[in-house]
């Protein structure tokens, strides 16, 4: 039994998350302000993340097609057959025991009461400090794993790394033992009779208790009454860790170094808590019950923090998940100013055990913090984030609010979209900042970086002084001159700053290449690059400094290097077509290569948009202002950032006809029609997931992602 279900269960989750909104039949409605949990956690939370409606998920799935279809296979039918033999089986122990269980008159609505808790709404939140628990974690983690190396860069340590590694973790919890604490754990789960669950939870108090009798934990159990609500608590502590046989001594360079942080440790307080208040059921884990009563209790609740504002825009849609994580918490696992900073003292200590003159070592340290700290002036503090899906007739959407600063400036139209040859099978579009004066900070701080590498050579191989004179001589001012071309021509160029990736699949050949030809045509992916253009004769007149430069940069190259390493060549010009405007450039294919002549890589520019794609038709067609035929809601906004838009129905039918080739190449004779339907079957439920597309924008100074997935059931069979 058990092994039919390993094999069942999971496709009948995938098949639960993609098929609840692939039926027919009009979406359940709302309540215009349904009561969840967010008016109950307290606004203190750091993390709250519920589903919804999964009851209501289970039963639309119950109605589709391919579900039926699944549940009626005759090999899944054999499966199911099997799986209630086995466990019909009268050696079978296991079988047996779950028999009788079920059989008992108590236990007989312990299935439903659930199902149901998990049908209506199911989360899970932590509470204060959850977000320095993080930051005290990451922090243990970075130090256990830079620490030995930084240790062996001073001349320190050289013994076993991973007791250096420990001591390291042990240092970090004994600076501030106070930061070690149990974090709160809270899961909900809403029922619809209360009374029922409590019922069956005061069957666990003898089964709990018997469970401890005969270990440490014995009557460590017990019943205690939290704001009125019973329940059964199981309270630990860090006195009954053994602490006398763990080896801390041994990683010790003084005795009792690390004795204030066992003594932290032992007084620490575990309590897990189970039980029913305000119509949900639950489990709570954190150092005493108080996190009960907060629930429900007095005092702000997540709810009222401005974060859930845009929550009140979606009344009546059907919630089907919520997301929240605090700033603090983000803060915690993002690098910050801080972060980049104490690079600074990392680089002073490596420079102190270097041997450099003790004026480079000054200039280079000083060059260092300086370049740290431009860096660091630039990273902002991340704030809250949340994130809302619904249920639609034809999939979900999910409006996800970011409120870290945002850039500067109003969103503006993605043109691009319009670049992407009309519905490929994946885009992603964004609007990059880099700006002139980006690229001059760019570039000062690599001038400064090279001078130093430089002088450090001469300080520890003076003989190469000769060979950096020469670079320096011969290179550095062709590469100043390509430096010159990016920054008068290209960033200019490009000042519009819209950058595209594509993947399509609209072309096709019998024979891609000589040696694998096919009875019929089949697609290949394509891949584009599309960026938009503010200053068309700019561009070209940067593509011509860049050609100029690579060969000059050979040039220079060729004469300093040994006689013979480097060929005499230059790169030569493209093979250049203009046509309604549009200009086309590629490298001639060599027959010999025996590629279909499609493939011919092609880059493309018109006054709006360049363009480089592997072939001159999809060169072309992104060239052509196209409108996205994606049919999402999402790009219905005239402004964005950043849009993705992803077309696996697409991708499926684009693999469908090379599966096919394969299966009537090498299967054995006499399977082709079991694989074929085999075949239809699959990919019919691959496209029950058809497309996704996000898109991103500023709204009011919070940057909002509005995204939308689709599903279509399967089509009914013909009779």
């Amino acid at each position: 039994m058990f092994a039919v279900a390993r094999y069942r269960i999971p496709l009948c989750f995938v098949l639960a998350a993609a098929l609840p909104v692939a039926v027919s039949g009009p979406v359940r409605a709302a309540d215009p302000a349904p009561t969840t949990a967010l008016n109950k956690v307290p606004a203190t939370a750091e993390t709250y993340h519920s589903v919804l409606r999964l009851g209501e998920t289970i039963e639309l799935l119950g109605r589709s097609r391919a579900w039926q279809q699944l549940w009626n296979d005759p090999v899944v039918k054999d499966l199911r057959k099997k799986a209630m033999e086995k466990f019909s089986e009268p050696g079978n122990n296991e079988a047996a025991a779950l028999r009788a269980f079920l059989a008992e008159p108590a236990n007989a609505e312990l299935l439903g009461l659930l199902l149901d808790a998990a049908s209506h709404e199911v989360f899970v939140s932590t509470g204060a400090g959850t977000g320095d628990l993080l930051s005290l974690g990451q922090e243990l983690v970075g130090g256990a794993r830079y620490g030995p190396a930084l240790q062996k860069l001073l001349g320190q340590g050289g013994g076993d790394p991973n007791a250096a590694r420990i001591r390291i973790i042990l240092q970090g919890l004994a600076e501030r033992p106070e930061r070690v604490r149990v974090p709160e754990l809270l899961i909900g789960f809403k029922v619809s009779d209360a009374a029922k669950v409590k019922t069956q939870l005061k069957r666990l108090d003898p089964l709990v208790a018997g469970a401890l009798a005969d270990t440490p934990l014995k009557g460590r159990s017990k019943r205690a009454t939290v704001d009125g609500d019973e329940f059964l608590v199981l309270e630990l502590d860090g006195s009954l860790i053994p602490w006398d046989q763990v080896p801390i001594a041994m990683f010790e360079e003084k005795e009792g170094e690390f004795a204030p942080l066992i003594k932290h440790l032992k007084a620490l307080k575990l309590t897990v808590s189970i039980g029913v208040r305000q119509g949900y059921l639950l489990v709570a884990i954190g150092p005493s019950t108080d996190q009960l009563a907060k629930f429900g209790g007095p005092g702000p609740k997540l709810a009222g923090l401005p974060e859930f504002k845009p929550l009140a825009e979606l009344a009546g849609k059907p919630l089907t998940a919520v997301g929240y994580t605090s700033a603090a918490v983000r803060r915690a696992t993002a690098a910050t100013a801080e972060d980049v900073t104490a690079y600074g003292d990392v680089l002073k200590a490596g420079l102190e055990h270097a041997d450099l003159p003790d004026d480079l070592r000054k200039a280079i340290e000083k060059d260092g913090e300086a370049l740290l700290k431009s860096i660091a002036k630039d990273i902002t503090k991340p704030g809250a984030a949340t994130s809302f899906s619904f249920r639609t007739a034809r999939g979900w959407e999910t409006y996800a609010h970011d409120y870290s600063p945002a850039a500067a400036g109003e969103s503006r139209p993605l043109t691009l979209l319009n670049h992407l040859g009309g519905d490929p099978l994946m885009a992603a579009v964004w609007r990059s900042g880099t700006t002139v004066d980006d690229y001059r900070a760019a570039v000062k701080w690599a001038k400064i970086i090279a001078g130093h590498v430089e002088k450090v050579a001469i300080a520890k191989a003076p003989d190469a002084e000769p060979i950096i004179k020469s670079v320096r001589q011969e290179i550095y001012p062709v590469l100043q001159e390509l430096s010159d071309v990016t920054e008068r021509l290209w960033l200019p160029a490009l000042a519009d700053g819209q950058e595209a990736v594509v993947l399509d699949a609209k072309w096709s050949s019998k024979q891609w290449h000589a040696a694998l030809p096919t009875d019929r045509p089949m697609p290949l992916p394509e891949f584009g690059i599309v960026v938009g253009v503010s200053d068309r004769e700019k561009l070209e007149k940067a593509l011509e400094g860049y050609l100029a430069g690579a060969n000059k940069l050979l040039g220079k190259a060729r004469e300093l290097a040994p006689p013979g390493s480097i060929p005499e060549f230059e790169i030569p010009r493209p093979k250049v077509e203009t046509k309604g405007g549009r200009t086309f450039a590629h490298y001639p294919i060599p027959a010999g290569l025996g590629v279909d002549e499609q493939f011919l890589p092609t880059g493309g520019l018109s006054d709006k948009v360049a363009v480089l794609a592997l072939s001159r038709g999809h060169a072309d067609r992104l060239l052509t202002e196209t409108p996205l035929a994606s049919g999402l809601a999402p790009f219905a906004r005239k402004t964005a950032d950043s849009a993705f838009y992803f077309n696996w129905a697409g991708m499926v039918d684009t693999a469908a006809p090379w599966v096919d080739f394969g299966l009537r190449t090498f299967a054995p004779e006499g399977d082709a029609k079991q694989n074929e339907d085999v075949a239809r079957k699959v990919i019919g439920a691959l496209k029950i997931f058809r497309k996704y597309g996000s898109v991103t924008d500023r709204q009011n100074g919070v940057t909002v992602t509005h995204s939308e997935a689709v599903f279509q059931d399967v089509p009914a069979v013909e009779k």
